[in-house]
């Protein structure tokens, strides 16, 4: 099979443009310098986030078991990826699968109460009938990237369904944040070689844009197999414009192709290929009215193929083919209601059209879902330190194998007595529609397991030297499948869903920056489980979900442009994955303003270590990284 050809034409763009420029033109400023005193406590402490509550809020004042990465943060950890990036937040669960593959969970883990929704700049891609996130088809240029929003707790009342267990908003830079030419590459052992290259500038006063292209080929880990890689490559444009005063217009567009080789053999000697090629298209304008009000209007397209073969003894054998087609619009509106009220409601509607074909079986179909949501959110505040909000939304999914409405309440409490401390709880329930199963020539209903959970947590910010959260859950989730009989008449499998599990924990996180060349900062995250109502060798919570993860970052500038980074995570053992430890190392120079060399090192404590069910582990790798603003 022929791969398609990474599209040249955005970086080719970008040299013309470059070359367009008056030799008199000022000198572009330089991205901000990797000094540890840009990871100010106050500034993260006021940081606006949107993933909490749908419209833009500090995160000392939201209400939620809110965490947020730092470009900062992103650029000094020596990670290449986003789900590597996201084992810097505290409470996640991310395992490596295979080679460009994460299990992906938070608090409950991915088998028995599925749903963490990933955004890209608020807006949900990639939504497949798997409820998984293909992350090689994600591989943004971490350079690209502005900060990591992540919501642990339930994100139903806001976003809708699949986000049961949490949302990542993944927040790109604005084309005014990203102006002039940057170059990055590297290589190494496990990231074997990568290039991107990056062009932002403005057309007239009010409109800036940037395109951008990568290649990346990663080691597809150990064992080392036929097929063993991961290789993706994009394209980009981002394009912001200020239409008037007080309307503002972004779109951004992208193409990827990437590969996938799964890294393990069971004999004769098995792996599969996969191949995901596709992109997205997304606009949202947003009118900002007088007294602080606003109204977003908000529009995606989202395509991608995927392509799946068995490799047998280094030739191919069955395939199967997939296509997916994702539409969809959101409007939403802001306004203020006399002092001390704030109303956010909204509606969207999604169109998502799935077609497969495997090829052996000569066998095909089409799946098409539609789902409208309505969501509400009153703030109310109480007192000057005191914010009450009631939310909530209602979802109509109709499909092939779903349908039906669901309702997603919740009601949150922060009390913020200063700048520095908040106090936050909340009461939420998830539920998302039954679906049916096709079995024996029928449709099988298999109900959907609902989750009500209760959540406290704390802020508390010593001046800029120390901050300190703490968020607490307790989770009973109900209607779990805890068996199944064959119907005597039809010949048709039922479920039972009698199984219950009440599941409580938390998370602590502190950062420490004793002065100014220092930065330390820590988590640890636990979940305990009952379950109940389950056959013995069922596969449950209790044992799916390792109870204790934690990290430990440390970052220190001995001297002017020399930083040394490190990581230490663990993740305790859960079913047959042994407990493991992981220590990378990252030491950079910056020679000049518009010039940094980084060397890491991933995975320090061992060659390999198994962090998933299957065969694959993750190895040991080091590589090499320059990058320089033009």
């Amino acid at each position: 099979m022929t791969r398609v050809p990474f599209h040249w034409s955005p970086i080719l763009l970008a040299a013309g443009l470059l070359a367009q420029q008056p030799a008199t033109q000022a000198p572009v400023p330089v991205e901000s310098s990797l000094d540890l005193t840009e990871l100010s406590l106050e500034q993260l402490m006021a940081v606006p986030v949107e993933v909490g509550a749908r419209h833009q809020e500090s995160l000392a004042s939201t209400a939620a078991s809110v965490y947020v990465l730092s470009e900062p943060e992103i650029r000094r950890s020596g990670m290449r990826s986003v789900p590597d990036l996201l084992r810097l937040v505290p409470g996640l669960i991310i395992a490596q699968d295979v080679p460009g593959a994460f299990g992906f969970s938070s608090r409950l883990g991915e088998h028995s109460f599925a749903g963490m929704l990933v955004l890209l700049d608020g807006e949900r891609l990639y939504t497949t009938l798997l409820r998984r996130e293909y992350w090689q088809a994600i591989d943004l240029p971490i350079e690209n990237i502005e900060r990591i929003e992540v919501v642990r707790g339930p994100g139903g009342a806001r976003w809708g369904d699949k986000a049961s267990q949490g949302v990542v908003n993944i927040v790109t830079k604005k084309a005014a944040d990203a102006q002039g030419l940057r170059a990055t590459a590297s290589f190494g052992t496990d990231e074997r070689g990568m290039a991107s290259l990056r062009y932002g500038a403005s057309v007239g006063d009010a409109t800036q844009f940037y395109v951008y292209g990568k290649l990346a080929e990663r080691d597809g880990g150990y064992p080392t197999v036929a097929g063993d890689r991961w290789g993706a490559d994009r394209a980009g444009l981002r394009v912001d414009s200020a239409l008037a005063p007080d309307l503002r217009l972004a779109v951004d567009g992208e193409y990827h192709d990437s590969f996938l080789g799964d890294s393990y053999e069971i004999d004769p000697g098995f792996s599969s290929l996969n191949d995901i090629r596709g992109g997205h298209v997304k606009g949202r304008l947003r009118w900002e009215h007088e007294g602080g009000g606003s109204t977003e209007f908000r529009a995606a397209y989202d395509s991608y193929d995927q392509d799946i073969r068995n490799f047998w003894m280094n030739a191919f054998d069955e395939h199967l083919i997939f296509r997916e087609d994702l539409v969809s619009a959101t409007v939403q509106h802001t306004a203020q209601l006399g002092e001390g009220h704030r109303l956010t409601l909204g509606t969207g509607i999604r169109q998502l059209t799935v077609e497969w074909l495997y090829v052996a079986a000569a066998d095909g179909a089409e799946y098409n879902e539609t789902r409208g949501d309505a969501f509400v959110a009153w703030d109310w505040d109480l007192g000057a330190d005191l914010r009450l909000t009631l939310g909530g939304n209602v979802g109509y999914l109709d499909g092939r194998y779903t349908t039906g409405v669901d309702v997603q309440p919740d009601v949150r409490l922060a009390w913020t007595p200063s700048p520095e401390f908040t106090l936050w709880g909340g009461v939420s329930a998830n539920e998302e529609p039954d679906r049916r199963v096709p079995d024996s020539g029928l449709l099988v209903r298999r109900k959907a397991s609902n989750l009500a959970a209760c959540e406290l947590g704390m802020r508390r910010r010593w001046g800029d030297w120390f901050l300190l959260q703490a968020d607490t859950f307790v989770y009973d989730v109900t209607d779990q499948e805890n068996g199944d009989y064959v119907e005597p008449v039809s010949g048709a499998t039922l479920y039972t869903n009698g199984g219950e599990t009440r599941a409580y924990g938390g998370e602590l996180a502190a950062t420490w920056t004793p002065d100014r060349d220092w930065r330390v900062s820590a988590f640890v995250a636990t979940t305990q489980a009952n379950a109940q109502d389950f056959a013995p060798d069922a596969f449950t919570i209790e044992v799916e979900v390792p109870r204790t993860r934690a990290g430990l970052t440390v970052g220190w500038e001995p001297l002017p442009g020399l930083q040394i980074d490190s990581h230490v995570l663990y993740t305790e053992q859960r079913y047959d994955v042994p407990t493991w430890w992981r220590v990378d190392l990252r030491v950079g120079y910056r020679c000049s303003e518009r010039t940094q060399f980084e060397l890491v090192g991933h995975n320090l404590t061992d060659p390999h270590h198994p962090e998933y069910w299957y065969e694959e582990q993750a190895e040991r790798g080091v590589y090499f990284l320059v990058s320089h603003q033009f």
